[in-house]
């Protein structure tokens, strides 16, 4: 399996994909980016789809691109508090159910609606 790196760059008409040691090929939007890539290089080098693997760097301006591996870095590390505030919460909730609180008392002692506590208990 091949892995090839495929700078992809926003214009006017779409998302110019450049690959490495490849050539130039187009995609109307980034959703597309991946599969056009891979049928280019599979075309281009006459290869089977299935053993291309790509590298997709999308690039916009310097600015841009390095406010966008931020946003991703605070997005995971926001799923990350979330994922571990769902397992406290849990583990509350089933000390609380254990020591006798209802549902209603749940919620309000954890300062959470009824709807988000059971999205957290059950997520």
């Amino acid at each position: 399996m091949a892995l090839y790196e495929v700078q992809a760059r926003k214009w006017e008409n779409g998302w110019e994909l450049r690959v490495t040691d490849v050539g130039v090929t187009w995609s109307p939007s980034l959703g597309d980016a991946e599969s056009r890539a891979r049928e280019f290089i599979a075309t281009q080098l006459e290869r089977d789809e299935r053993t291309i693997h790509l590298d997709l760097v999308p690039h916009v301006s310097d600015d841009l691109d390095q406010l966008a591996v931020e946003a991703r870095r605070a997005l995971h590390t926001a799923d990350e508090a979330m994922r571990g505030a769902a397992a406290k919460t849990k583990e509350a909730v089933y000390g609380l159910t254990d020591a006798g609180l209802s549902a209603n008392d749940i919620s309000n002692y954890l300062g959470l609606s009824a709807q988000r506590l059971e999205q957290l208990v059950q997520g």
